[in-house]
């Protein structure tokens, strides 16, 4: 989780979707695809060990963790196990990693239970007002892009990040939106927000140059369903700084070993994800020279610096945070939610 605003859910705790593995009897494809099945290789490894390693809800898996073992189940979960009475973080440790499917289960449908119940008491006017000033600088600013109707009545102006997986469902959902009939007043503003690292600016900087050749709406979209390509970077990526750890004999443990592996990946993600990038350019059939000449090019990356201006000024702590017709709805724009949403727009 990225943002301290409890509402934001900018990364789904299991993204299972588009797995080429997924069966009843679990995964095929060996403990290190990375595709979140459980494994059958024989090696005991799961999905857990898998979201441990990758440390994308280790915070989040100890809280609701411990909330399971403080309060009592509910009569409806069958074959549960007994569970221990904890004082300690060894503790709740090792009941997750005993019980990794419990904890799966629990994080996701508290997710479900929230957004249902966010979907539920959606109110546009009950959400904080964003600054007018600022929105009308976003709304005004010619290097932004919008999507949908340009001349459209009802703004949504949504800060995301690629890799961030609830702002992929929010795109999509957005664009299935200003497709349908109901969504033609609809004006969306994607503001490229890069908050993960090196990997995530250099996804955006190659999103943006391709819109200096007119092709942003597609290759946006084409970032969005690749389930390939930067795939494939991810995991040279993880290939080059697994070596990088050995040959230098670090410690993940140790902050100062931490730093040490954080800045290299940093140094080394912008070559390979630009490689992905490139390759999704081809099958846009841009001119991949100049792609690569504008994504590196300064005013690109002065671009990106103004939206992180904006960022910080309507202080906004993590992705996706989308703003709806000037009223601020943290987290992720979808389902329920997303459909009130479009029936306001049809109705201003």
């Amino acid at each position: 989780m990225v943002n301290n605003n409890t509402k934001n859910r900018s990364t789904p705790v299991v993204e299972k979707e588009g797995c080429p593995c997924q069966k009843e009897e679990g995964c095929s494809c060996g403990c290190e695809c990375g595709c979140g099945c459980n494994c059958n290789c024989g090696c005991g490894k799961n999905v857990f060990e898998t979201i441990l390693t990758c440390g994308t809800i280790m915070v989040s898996a100890a809280a609701i963790a411990a909330a399971i073992m403080f309060k009592p189940v509910a009569p409806e979960r069958h074959h549960m196990p007994i569970m221990p009475r904890v004082r300690s973080e060894q503790s709740i440790r090792a009941f997750i990693e005993k019980n990794p499917k419990l904890l799966i289960d629990t994080v996701e449908k508290y997710y479900a239970d929230q957004e249902k119940g966010e979907a539920a008491e959606f109110d546009i006017n009950s959400l904080a007002t964003a600054d007018a000033n600022l929105i009308q600088q976003i709304i005004d600013d010619k290097t932004n892009y919008s999507l949908g109707n340009k001349d459209g009545k009802f703004v949504i102006i949504e800060f995301f990040d690629y890799q961030c997986g609830w702002c992929k469902r929010t795109n999509k959902g957005l664009e299935e939106a200003i497709a349908s009939p109901e969504g033609k007043n609809i004006r969306w503003i994607p503001i490229d927000t890069p908050i993960f690292g090196a990997a995530s600016e250099t996804i955006a900087r190659y999103v943006l140059a391709a819109g200096v050749q007119g092709k942003y709406a597609e290759m946006h979209k084409a970032v969005g369903e690749d389930t390939t390509e930067l795939s494939a970077a991810g995991n040279r990526v993880g290939e080059l700084v697994s070596k990088y750890i050995a040959d230098n004999k670090l410690d993940g443990e140790k902050p100062e070993d931490q730093t040490k592996i954080r800045s290299y990946a940093d140094e080394v993600s912008p070559k390979e994800y630009g490689k992905a990038m490139v390759n999704i350019g081809k099958k846009l059939k841009l001119n991949t020279k100049k792609l690569v000449a504008d994504a590196d090019g300064d005013k690109i990356k002065q671009k990106l610096a103004s939206n992180e201006v904006f960022r910080e000024k309507l202080n906004i702590g993590g992705v996706p945070m989308v703003i709806v017709d000037g009223h601020i709805n943290p987290g992720a724009l979808i389902d329920d939610r997303l459909a009130a949403v479009v029936k306001l727009s049809a109705e201003k």
